[in-house]
């Protein structure tokens, strides 16, 4: 990167400077993950943005100044500055066209990175109060964005739509959420790669779908229950890659917060046996304990979110340990 700085040549207008985006981007990337420790203040994170915003703009190129401009985002709102995130998300929209540029963004940065920054403003959003403007935002995702994106781009389509199916499950929409994720990523997933082919975020699929399942049908029979007893009390299913974890609890709640609300949900049901309910309600504290943690070095909605969940988690084993006593008495 010093090279843009000081080699003769980078000073000519004709100079290609786009040799150098996929390092900017790539090194974001790993920073989220959690890869590369970063400091407090962002310094090196900040640093990175800067000057690839400035290469961008000086190369003219809307696709790469798009992503330049998305990081910067991304950025701002993880130092807490969401009012600068969402002007910068205003630049964004003058310049982001998805029907012309969609396919030269995901050939650069192997998704839609600039499409993604409207998903990461939902949270922004969020954390200003602003519920209206997230849902809002969230509608235009669905509505605007996806049914242009790739199909075929699975792990793309649930970057854009992660922090739209966590905002409906909390806004009283988990099963229109489910729905959603399963029209718009698992069955275009299956009809281009196939149930048994790979991409980075699968292995939330199954926990998530489970979890809209309970939450929007708490006081309905579910007809995998059995299915979802022998998933929540194996150990084993909790087992996530570290960077999965850190990657996609930058775009919302952590995974592992997700799966925490598995045995969760399935320990409020009255049908299961209470010891098994006891069980649940030990492993989701745990694991949503463990998201909580892993949640510091994410965005601060999956830190808020988990912080929400362990309250009302806590909250049912109160209750749980209640009914063994009276039983007892």
């Amino acid at each position: 990167l010093d090279i843009l700085d000081y080699a003769p040549c980078a000073s000519d207008k004709e100079f290609d400077r786009s040799i150098s985006f996929p390092i900017f981007s790539g090194l974001f990337v790993v920073l989220k993950m959690g890869i590369i420790d970063k400091e407090e203040s962002c310094s090196f994170e900040k640093d990175i943005c800067k000057r690839f915003v400035e290469q961008a703009r000086l190369n003219n190129d809307p696709v790469h100044y798009g992503r330049a401009l998305a990081m910067q985002g991304e950025t701002l709102a993880r130092l807490g500055k969401f009012e600068e995130a969402l002007d910068n998300l205003e630049t964004i929209k003058s310049i982001y066209d998805i029907e012309t540029q969609h396919v030269a963004i995901c050939k650069a940065y192997g998704s839609d990175r600039v499409g993604q920054a409207f998903s990461h403003s939902v949270n922004w959003n969020h954390a200003l109060g602003r519920t209206d403007a997230a849902l809002a935002t969230c509608k235009y995702i669905v509505e605007e964005i996806v049914p242009k994106s790739d199909p075929k781009n699975a792990h793309n389509t649930f970057c854009l739509l992660y922090s739209v199916i966590v905002t409906m499950k909390e806004h009283d929409k988990a099963l229109e959420a489910r729905e959603l994720m399963i029209a718009s990523i698992v069955a275009p997933f299956e009809e281009h790669v196939g149930s048994g082919g790979s991409t980075f975020t699968k292995p939330m699929w199954q926990p998530i779908l489970m979890v809209l399942d309970m939450q929007g049908n708490e006081d309905k029979e579910i007809e995998h229950i059995d299915e979802y007893l022998d998933w929540a009390l194996d150990d084993s299913s909790y087992a996530l890659k570290s960077v999965i974890e850190g990657a996609m609890g930058n775009f919302s709640a952590t995974p592992l917060a997700m799966f925490a609300e598995v045995p969760y949900y399935l320990a409020k049901r009255k049908e299961v046996d209470l010891e098994k309910r006891k069980c649940l309600i030990q492993t989701a504290c745990t694991q949503m304990e463990k998201s909580l943690e892993n949640a510091q070095k994410c965005i601060p909605y999956a830190k808020s979110y988990a912080e929400e969940k362990i309250a009302a988690i806590r909250a049912l084993a109160a209750e749980l340990d209640g009914i063994n006593s009276t039983y007892s008495a």
